[in-house]
């Protein structure tokens, strides 16, 4: 067996070991969040840059999308001046 001198010395330098790796990894978690956080910064501060010096141009009366289930007649799955249709009643069934 061995001395409980030599057991306590190997216990010791274990802690020093895990000690250090814990504060290792605390650090490498701090900067992580601060590299994230100041690339969310960055990216809002060029955002709104971005917007402010945008130049808004008049929109352009687009030709109307065309759906794979459209009718002969023009009209098509979610024509926008198509009347909605009617409420459906529910039926409960036993």
């Amino acid at each position: 067996m061995e001395p409980s001198d030599a057991r306590g010395h190997a216990r010791r330098r274990k802690l020093q070991r895990l000690g250090i790796l814990r504060r290792r990894a605390a650090l490498a978690s701090a900067l992580g969040f601060a590299a994230f956080v100041g690339l969310a910064a960055q990216h809002a501060v060029g955002s709104t840059k971005q917007a402010a010096t945008r130049v808004t141009q008049p929109s352009r009366t687009a030709a109307p999308t065309r759906y794979f289930d459209e009718q002969s007649s023009g009209s098509a799955f979610s024509d926008p001046s198509a009347a909605p249709l009617p409420p459906v009643a529910q039926t409960h069934v036993s």
